[in-house]
């Protein structure tokens, strides 16, 4: 069983996470930290947590309040412009975008007081050689641990990152990935840290050559076929598919791709997807289309460069088999009669 701190930023796929990890047999949810990102600001994205902890009976799972902000970012507009991501879709798809990124309610339960970065650092060095980190958000939190505590290099067991593009097109510039954009400067400090790592891009992810690996209606329905008292697929079935008519209709894709869940998934199965070879990766900081792009050292140049090979890059995926792990784990919260 894999010991996972979830790093996440409550975008949708997140909170699927966040439920694939709390009831997933294979998977150990020390805690899930919170970072600033695509949901919005650091309250709303830790609400979402903790509301979804609540839905799957898992209060029992500490939440750590992370990040507020990137270390640098970009200009305030741009910053905010994926949290307001649905006024371009106003005229489309009108009332059903209540459903996307909603404010959340007030939990029941509150944080734990301390920083998700404390936590993080804490629990490792107790736990030496134990502890894998999974993010799914920007790389705030995890940068800040590294640079605080040099020895978590050592420390982790693994590390897996949601982010960066190489052949598939980016979804913030043509050539960058939202997670690294958000903070570049926090991302340069995590793919360039001497610790292994596995980085799943775009390009298994949110790629048509990957259409079996992401959620579409027919597989809400397949899923419902077979359920009778599941409160988390009951919200899934409820909330979900306005992400799907998004995704097909705005980014041109068959369904919803579930980047978190797959890097969740990879914690404890990593032959689910193609690696390459451990590489060095980079993030490009200066430039404005480019910066937060991933660079990854492969081949031979003239001009010398890069850094320790830590990071393996996943390039291909097993999306049947994935969704076939998501569908039984979302089917374990069903109820006993």
């Amino acid at each position: 069983m894999e010991r996972i701190i979830l790093d996440v930023d409550s975008a949708g796929d997140d909170i699927l996470a966040v439920l694939f990890a709390a009831a997933n047999p294979n998977i150990k949810l020390e805690a899930v930290t919170t970072v600033t990102g695509a949901a919005g600001p650091i309250e709303q994205v830790t609400n979402v947590v903790l509301n979804t902890l609540s839905l799957a009976g898992r209060d029992d799972i500490p939440v750590h309040a992370g990040a507020w902000r990137p270390i640098v970012g970009h200009s305030k507009a741009d910053m905010e412009a994926p949290v307001h991501f649905e006024k371009q879709l106003t005229a489309r798809f009108g009332d059903r975008l209540k459903k996307f990124n909603p404010p959340a309610p007030t939990p029941k339960r509150q944080a734990t007081p301390s920083h998700a970065v404390d936590f993080i650092i804490d629990t490792v060095m107790s736990n030496p050689g134990e502890i894998t980190l999974v993010t799914t958000g920007p790389l705030t939190n995890a940068a800040m641990a590294l640079l605080q505590e040099p020895r978590l290099t050592k420390a982790l067991k693994n590390l897996l990152v949601l982010g960066g593009n190489f052949q598939t097109p980016g979804n913030i510039t043509p050539v960058t990935e939202y997670n690294i954009w958000a903070d570049p400067e926090a991302s340069r400090i995590v793919l360039n840290a001497e610790v292994g790592k596995i980085l799943v891009p775009l390009d298994i992810c949110e790629d048509n050559r990957v259409a079996t690996s992401m959620l579409t209606r027919d597989d809400i329905a397949d899923m419902q076929a077979g359920a009778k008292d599941n409160p988390v697929l009951d919200m899934i079935a409820d909330v979900f598919p306005i992400y799907i008519d998004i995704w097909r209709e705005f980014f041109g894709l068959v369904g919803f791709p579930l980047d978190d869940v797959i890097t969740a998934a990879l914690a404890f199965d990593p032959s689910l997807a193609t690696l390459t070879e451990p590489l060095f990766v980079d993030v490009l900081t200066d430039g404005s289309v480019a910066r937060g792009q991933t660079v990854a050292y492969r081949g031979f140049q003239i001009l010398p460069g890069g850094g320790p090979k830590t990071t393996r890059i996943g390039t291909d995926l097993d999306g049947r088999r994935f969704l076939d792990i998501f569908k039984k784990t979302i089917a374990r919260y069903e109820r006993a009669a």
